[in-house]
């Protein structure tokens, strides 16, 4: 990932850091040298250089110093600029994953566990990997050259410089594990204070969260929630400091008993100054590159874990795939697309959503879809669009199993107004044109499509027409009511001019006057392409060419509305109760009228008109 995201900076940082490495060795050596020459000058050493040459070590000795301050700098400023090449490629690699991943990844807890530690990993754990690794890089040869200086003084010094640094490293390993164990655990709790916080931040639940005093019950579950979290950690960190401490004092004790025994030497004559010199800079500088040593493995065996969650997301690869050479899609169809003896369940689900569905949709014709809340309706679109795989049997287009066609080709013959349609915080137009993006950002397919829908009117009014920015989330918003939302999807589903459209519950927030409006020309405004449509008002479905009664995931009636209604099955009861309260209102209406409705052969849409005769 590194190299792939930016390689000139790899090598740059690379580079960087040896030279950095390197200064920063010569200036240890020289002061080493420089501090031997003046105490053997002091002493009268005649041997030694003179004061010119004393200069000379000193300027050695800055030089290096200046250098070693530079490259070090520019080593930074490289892992910085490395970091933020990595952290925007590994965003677009989430962010490719993400959109390609199947539907099922998103409708699954274990799925959103996953994407929540994916998070946590965040992008910005790469540019921490970078650093920790150069860093750790550099320390280690560091380390290495020190104990090559200190076994020039004493290799009895080189246990403890081990001393120093291999406790403390196994304290912040053992308690870097249990930390991500705990955090591994507590994904769950993190997800749950994340939705209360949105519950309590965001506008969607604002009216019923004031109205219904939700506010303080909210903010104790959350409290809770994070008080919790909160007490988890700071026990696990605080066993951990308990050890560094006695780790560290251990190490200290350590280092004044070799330190006393230099002092004796030198005392003795065993030693020169300049190796007491040199041992306090090299300890000091050890004990401070074994911290960040320590520090530094330790984050890195907490990167390679939260890492392995992020590259653990970046493995996911979509279920549903193209055939390895996909049949061209029929545009237009001509026999249509039939379901044939289709069962699906849902993934990690003991319940078939679907049994053995078998309908067709023409092209042309106008299919719907009835029934109670979980019969199945939203899931047959799943499996229509393919945003879904049947668990049994299959769904041809032409009689050709869809799954042998390429899945965008396939998917855009295809306009869907879902029942949960999104709601984009950007411009009117936008809105629309996300329908078929391919289209200009200037297309006037954006206004007849507004046109089709009913919108026109409304957005001519906003205060920037199609270039107001809708929703308040961002500056110069306007928010619009759900009614004209709907309108919004289904102008985008309108945008696309696709073979087939199908509207979940189109009308569910519109006003009578708009439904009527959107079905009196139906078959006209959708430019007489297949439709199926799926609603609860079953005066809107009257019109459609075969109608299919769904309960439990089965079919249990098709036909159309005449023949249903002849049936007395379950269409009929759906439509008698639907239509009772607008004619048993009415104290006046007739006997032989209400008999006539009974038995079937007058129930037309007008039964489900208000009638208000004197």
């Amino acid at each position: 990932m590194l190299w792939h995201s930016s390689p000139r900076w790899t090598v740059i940082g690379t580079i960087l850091m040896v030279l950095e490495i390197g200064f920063g060795l010569a200036l240890l050596f020289w002061l080493k040298r420089l501090v031997d020459v003046m105490t053997g000058t002091l002493a009268g050493d005649a041997g030694l250089v003179g004061e010119g040459g004393m200069l000379g070590y000193v300027a050695l000795t800055g030089g290096c110093a200046l250098a070693f301050m530079v490259c070090r700098g520019m080593a930074g400023l490289a892992r910085e600029a490395q970091g933020l090449q990595l952290a925007d490629h590994l965003d677009s690699e989430i962010h490719d994953r993400a959109v390609k991943a199947d539907l099922a990844f998103y409708e699954s807890p274990r799925y959103a566990d996953t994407l929540q530690r994916a998070r946590e990993a965040g992008n910005q754990r790469p540019v921490q990997v970078i650093s920790n690794i150069l860093l750790l890089a550099k320390n280690g040869l560091m380390l290495a050259a020190v104990a090559g200086l200190i076994m020039t003084i004493d290799w009895r010094l080189l246990p403890l410089m081990l001393c120093v640094i291999l406790p403390a490293l196994w304290v912040r390993l053992r308690y870097t594990r249990r930390l991500y164990d705990w955090q591994v655990r507590r994904t769950q709790m993190e997800r749950r204070a994340g939705y209360l916080d949105w519950l309590m931040t965001s506008e969607y639940h604002a009216k019923e969260l004031r109205l219904n005093q939700l506010g303080a019950h909210l903010r104790k579950q959350y409290a809770e929630l994070r008080g919790r979290i909160r007490r988890e950690r700071f026990a696990i960190t605080q066993r951990r400091t308990w050890i560094e401490l006695a780790v560290g004092g251990a190490a200290t004790l350590a280092f004044f008993g070799a330190l006393t025994l230099l002092v004796w030497q030198a005392v003795e004559g065993h030693s020169s100054v300049g190796d007491l010199v040199l041992f306090l800079l090299i300890f000091q500088r050890t004990q401070s590159m074994g911290q960040e040593l320590v520090q530094q493995i330790s984050r890195l065996y907490e990167d390679h874990l939260y890492m392995g969650q992020l590259l653990a997301f970046l493995d996911i690869r979509p279920a549903l795939a193209d055939p390895e050479q996909p049949l061209p899609v029929p545009v237009p169809p001509v026999r249509g697309i039939r379901f044939e003896n289709v069962t699906f369940r849902y993934p990690d689900s003991e319940r078939e959503a679907l049994q053995a569905i078998d309908l067709t949709i023409r092209p042309g014709e106008v299919v719907a879809l009835v029934g109670a809340n979980g019969s199945g309706k939203t899931t047959l679109i799943k499996l229509l669009c393919r945003l879904y795989d049947p668990s049994a049997g299959r769904i041809t287009l032409d009689g050709v199993d869809i799954r042998d066609y390429g899945i965008v080709a396939y998917r855009r013959l295809f306009s869907v107004v879902f029942q949960d349609y999104a709601h984009y915080a950007t411009t009117a137009r936008e809105n629309i044109r996300f329908g078929d993006i391919d289209q200009p950002p200037d297309t006037p397919s954006v206004q007849s499509a507004a046109e089709l829908a009913g919108a026109a009117s409304f957005i001519d009014e906003l205060a920037h027409g199609y270039e107001t920015r809708l929703t308040r989330m961002f500056d110069d918003g306007m928010e619009l009511s759900i009614g004209q939302w709907q309108k919004i999807a289904l102008a985008r589903a309108f945008m696309r001019q696709s073979q087939f459209i199908v509207l979940d519950e189109p009308t569910s927030a519109l006003d009578p006057g708009a439904e009527f409006a959107l079905f009196e020309n139906f078959r006209e405004r959708v430019d007489h392409r297949g439709a199926l449509i799926i609603s609860h008002r079953l005066s809107s479905v009257r019109m459609a060419d075969c109608i299919h009664v769904l309960d439990q995931g089965r079919i249990l009636e098709s036909g159309s509305h005449d023949e249903l209604m002849e049936r007395k099955g379950a269409y009929f009861e759906l439509f008698r109760r639907q239509a009772y309260h607008y004619r048993e209102g009415n104290s006046e209406e007739s006997a032989e009228r209400r008999s006539m409705y009974d038995d079937g052969t007058t129930a037309d849409l007008r039964a489900c008109e208000p009638f208000n005769e004197p």
